[in-house]
């Protein structure tokens, strides 16, 4: 009874005052349908360090996160990032990880921060909120983007666990996955052949300019990205004997392509028109705009998927066309050639795990290189010449 009427005389500090006394004589506070508590009244009867603790963890709670410990334990979110992008730093200065593909790093720990916060714990973070970023990046990015994000977030967080930032694993939840392979696949037929007829590819090289034209041929030729056109070196090209010697930027993999005559051409053309680079970085790379600036940009290809769509658009051909379509061109046609292993060398792709016949292969013969560039270039020249 009498510890019963000393709980009844404790008054709340004001009448305003956020917490109140539990009958188990601590300040508390109610917050879905669970009790939090903040400490004995009889230690602290005025609330002043209840309500200190109320202040510094209320907006957690009421979001239903779990709060940052006291005294600043526990790795924040943007902690994690930092410690990510470092860790893929040291990785990119050994030659170890392509420019490029930190770049996508780099951006998806971006949207992280942005849904997340900077200074959200990792350890608080649920599978809701995984559930809340994917609903987000979703808006973004099509299903294959999205998919590549959902990956690049998972990695982020198991480096958290690998480097010993956090005890356990954070828990992603069945909401936080890649699309299906059955959504990939309607996506895929929803936007239809993504390749060139010849007849649109000499529409587009006629009003194309001698750095857009050279590009548009080393797509067909060799399977050339944006980025690989982009960050081609003078010094990969052979002129006098007619090949490219060059890796692909995102994969690493060595690339030996017979060049056609049309494409040496069309090359030699922009060596006799080059302009000098107005940045001395750029004195190695082969295209250079009409201003001295390269087509690399802050974003790797951007530049020259904007030159290549304003071209596109010039000549008239319909649908919506981008300069990885003549990768995929090239891929698709050069298929019927039957040769797929030359077809992956010259594409630069990296073997599938465990593909032993592509670790003991130690070459593949210029006959066969040739052959299936031969054939991609009588299915373009066959008929109306550019």
């Amino acid at each position: 009874m009498a510890e019963s009427t000393r709980r009844e005389r404790v008054r709340k500090p004001a009448r305003d005052f956020p917490l109140w006394v539990h009958p188990s004589g601590r300040w508390c506070r109610k917050i879905r349908q669970r009790f939090y508590y903040f400490g004995k009244v009889a230690a602290d009867p005025e609330g002043h360090k209840a309500l200190e603790e109320w202040l510094r963890v209320k907006d957690d709670l009421l979001a239903g996160r779990t709060p940052r410990p006291a005294g600043g334990h526990g790795i924040t979110v943007g902690d994690l990032c930092n410690h990510f992008l470092t860790h893929k730093t040291a990785l990119v200065e050994s030659g170890e990880l392509a420019q490029r593909t930190f770049e996508r790093y780099f951006g998806a720990c971006q949207r992280i921060v942005q849904v997340f916060g900077r200074d959200r714990l990792v350890e608080g973070l649920r599978p809701d909120d995984f559930q809340m970023l994917r609903a987000v990046l979703a808006k973004q990015f099509g299903p294959v983007a999205l998919g590549n994000e959902v990956q690049m977030t998972r990695s982020v967080f198991r480096h958290a666990v690998e480097a010993e930032l956090i005890d356990k694993a954070v828990r992603f939840g069945p909401g936080f996955r890649k699309p299906s392979a059955k959504t990939l696949r309607l996506h895929r037929v929803a936007r239809g052949p993504r390749m060139f007829t010849p007849e649109a590819v000499h529409a587009i090289l006629r009003v194309a300019g001698p750095n857009m034209r050279a590009m548009i041929l080393l797509g067909l030729n060799g399977g050339l990205g944006n980025t690989d056109v982009g960050e081609l070196p003078v010094g990969a090209l052979d002129l006098q004997s007619g090949w490219l010697d060059y890796p692909r930027p995102k994969t690493g993999i060595m690339r030996r392509i017979p060049l056609w005559p049309e494409t040496l051409e069309a090359l030699q053309a922009v060596l006799k028109n080059r302009r000098a680079p107005k940045n001395p970085e750029s004195a190695a790379l082969l295209f250079i705009g009409p201003r001295g600036g390269s087509y690399v940009g802050n974003h790797r290809g951007y530049r020259v998927g904007e030159e290549f769509r304003r071209v596109v658009a010039k000549a008239g051909v319909e649908g919506r066309q981008t300069f990885y379509d003549l990768r995929r061109t090239f891929q698709t046609v050069a298929e019927d050639s039957r040769d797929l292993v030359a077809v992956q060398s010259i594409m630069g792709h990296a073997p599938a795990t465990g593909d032993m016949s592509a670790i003991y292969r130690q070459r593949i013969s210029d006959d066969r290189l040739r052959a299936v560039v031969e054939h991609v270039r009588k299915w373009l020249f066959s008929g109306a010449q550019g």
